[in-house]
């Protein structure tokens, strides 16, 4: 900062004095000025997003806009709880950025069934997270219990002290069943134990967020899509670990999410199911950027230093936080990058859907022929000039690009498309067009779409593309269906789709 020089009234004076102080702390002391500056201007996420609530399937804060909550998971309380304390909670909200700490109690696995007093740990993470302004989860972690009624009476009675002790809390929110497994399904099991409990919880607390876990270890989201609790602020939860559950399960997602069902990732790794496989590091980034572009909130796992790799910290890391890089797994440092990108142009809850078909199933020719169809889910029209569709693709030619439009049901004049080349390729991709709206396109209504919008891109050459190569290429895709392989913004902010 540039240093001017005049004379001080007595007021600037008595700043320049409090300035001084606080700069001398900082230097003797180790004060935190970014922290204490950071909660003196009312900037902890609890202060920022105040009571959350469910709104056409979206998280959405106290002024009722969409947010996207990021954060990590602690392991078994009985096992790593002595990593679980405000300072450590408060060196992941300083430093990794989190806004969500889930606090793991489970029920068997020498846990709060045969160890009651493991309930002190979820309240002394419950009273930090209140004292940092985190948002909490209190996870019944069901496990080996595969069925959450074996032990309904003990979570009806846990959930009611926890509602009654901690419901005024703008904070809290309850996660019923970890990971309901075995032979146990929505509509049989699941389903009756999660009304029941909900219940007992509305009776205390009837406004904070409620998860509910799936059947096959939260996977099943679709069964509770299809037949969802009346609670209007109860979301569903869906956990993966990137090395072994993939697109199915972001198809399982879009489904329960185009249904107008929420969706709330409270667990998910970068190794595989066992957690002890990879780290799968490539899927993990496809999987973080599809929950940022559908606004998903989530909680890595975990906050634990156990030689595995979904571990985010090494052995004999410090137990209160103040953690380098260098006592951070790959995991870690992954979850870590994830939590600190800015999430800012994700989620916004426009209600775009891009629609995508391939018109050209030769994928060796001189032609690549993509078909768009866009759809507004949301609840206010959507100008047609404020989007741009991105179609990501390799350019084998090396040479100039050429957009024709074919038709659009809009009007081929009110279309237009540019080509840009990605200053850091990608395997599959080094180019992308980015077709823009005229404002002479108009709106899409709520519930309308854009109707086909037919393009062809050639190489001035003429040479012939591998569109084998090509990211956002289907091959089978020659009937419209929802396609993640291409993006759309809105005013600038991705609105739908994954990037390469």
């Amino acid at each position: 900062m540039m240093k001017r020089q005049w004379v001080l009234p007595r007021i600037a004076k008595k700043v320049a004095v409090m300035l001084t102080a606080v700069l001398l702390l900082t230097l003797t002391n180790g004060f935190n000025w970014n922290t204490q500056m950071t909660e003196a201007a009312g900037t902890t996420p609890v202060e920022r997003y105040g009571q959350l609530s469910v709104k056409n399937g979206k998280l959405v804060d106290k002024n009722g806009k969409p947010v996207q909550l990021k954060g990590i998971s602690s392991h078994g309380v009985q096992w790593y709880g002595d990593l679980i304390n405000e300072d450590s909670m408060k060196w992941l909200r300083d430093d990794w950025g989190i806004s969500l700490f889930r606090v793991a109690l489970y029920t068997k696995e020498d846990g709060y069934i045969s160890n009651p007093s493991l309930k002190d740990k979820v309240k002394e993470a419950i009273e930090a997270a209140q004292k940092l302004g985190l948002y909490v989860i209190i996870d019944w972690h069901i496990l080996s219990d595969g069925d959450p009624n074996i032990y309904k009476n003990e979570a009806k009675a846990f959930f009611n002290e926890f509602a009654t002790q901690y419901g005024h809390l703008p904070n809290v929110i309850y996660e019923l069943a970890n990971e309901p497994n075995g032979k146990v399904n929505w509509d049989n099991q699941i389903r009756p134990y999660a009304l029941e409990v909900s219940q007992v919880i509305r009776a205390k607390d009837p406004d904070n967020i409620i998860i509910a876990g799936t059947g096959t270890w939260s996977q099943d989201v679709h069964d509770a899509a299809n037949n969802p609790l009346p609670d209007k602020n109860t979301m569903y939860t869906v956990h993966f670990y990137a090395g072994t559950h993939g697109q199915y399960l972001r198809d399982r997602i879009d489904n329960a999410l185009n249904k107008g069902v929420g969706v709330f990732v409270t667990e998910w790794g970068t190794s595989d199911a066992s957690g002890d496989g990879g780290p799968f590091l490539n899927e993990s980034k496809v999987w973080t950027d599809f929950m940022a572009s559908r606004g998903i909130s989530w909680a890595n796992w975990s906050l634990a230093d156990k030689e595995e790799v979904s571990a985010a910290l090494l052995p004999e890391a410090d137990r209160k936080g103040g953690w380098p890089d260098s006592q951070l797994s790959a995991s870690g440092k992954f979850v870590k990058q994830a939590i600190l990108e800015d999430t800012s142009n994700h989620g916004d809850g426009s209600g775009i859907v891009l629609q995508y078909r391939t018109a050209d199933t030769n994928n060796k020719d001189n032609a690549i022929r993509p078909v768009f169809n866009i759809k507004n889910t949301g609840k206010a029209a959507v100008k047609l000039s404020d989007l741009k569709i991105r179609y990501y693709y390799t350019d084998e030619s090396k040479q100039a690009q050429q957009f024709f439009l074919d038709w659009a049901k809009i009007g081929n004049g009110k279309v237009t498309a540019t080509f840009v080349t990605l200053p850091n390729p990608k395997a599959k991709a080094d180019k992308y067009v980015e077709i823009s709206f005229t404002d002479a396109a108009g709106s899409i209504q709520p519930g309308e779409e854009s109707g086909e919008i037919k393009s062809r891109i050639h190489a001035v050459n003429w040479s012939n593309f591998d569109e084998a190569n090509d990211y956002s290429y289907g091959a089978d895709q020659t009937a419209f269906a929802d396609w993640d392989h291409a993006t759309v913004y809105n005013q600038g902010k991705l609105v739908w789709g994954i990037q390469p």
